[in-house]
């Protein structure tokens, strides 16, 4: 709420000031308010419409929506103005993956590895990428990844043990699953 007040502030003294629209729709969305977001990054992207990051955050609120067409579009105008922007491919793998493009997904999860070769997140989800191919060798390669940049990725170590269990390592599939648990992982269900 703070942040909010500053941020709004921040905008009436300076109603120009793209870059405290963008903060103040990470506020808003932080708190829900995606409409809000989306109003603050649609501002901060007129006032500075070689903005990347609010491209990409504008992106983000739209896929919460479900507005993966218009948050695609977002994510790839992100990417044509910064070209080296992990985290809006990062971003464009996770909507590619929920509308069905596994392909799209792996190029993207690729990208944002070949960029940030330590994210842990983008080594993950494409682990889950390619367990939905099928690959659970690739899967298990890409979860031990993760889960060594990140030892207490407890979501790694849950989806780890879903691989190791489909390749019949029960024993290996009970310790991840342990861990997950040891390390907060609530399952669904």
């Amino acid at each position: 709420e703070g942040a909010l007040q500053d941020y709004s502030e921040a905008i009436r003294l300076k109603p120009d000031y793209a870059d405290a629209f963008n903060n103040r729709g990470i506020a808003r969305a932080a708190k829900g308010d995606v409409e809000g977001a989306l109003q603050d990054y649609g501002e901060a992207i007129r006032l500075k419409p070689d903005y990347a990051d609010a491209f990409n955050n504008r992106g983000i609120a739209r896929a919460a929506k479900g507005d993966l067409e218009r948050a695609l579009q977002d994510y790839n105008e992100a990417i044509r103005i910064k070209p080296d922007y992990a985290f809006a491919f990062f971003n464009r793998g996770i909507a590619r993956r929920d509308k069905g493009d596994l392909e799209g997904a792996l190029q993207d999860y690729n990208e944002a590895i070949r960029l940030n070769p330590d994210y842990a997140d983008a080594f993950h989800n494409r682990g889950a990428t390619r367990r939905d191919k099928g690959d659970l060798e690739g899967a298990l390669q890409d979860y031990n990844e993760a889960i060594r940049l990140k030892p207490d990725y407890a979501l790694a170590f849950y989806n780890r043990s879903n691989a190791r269990r489909a390749k019949g390592d029960l024993e290996g599939a009970r310790q991840d699953h342990d861990e997950a648990i040891r390390l907060g992982y609530k399952p669904k269900g």
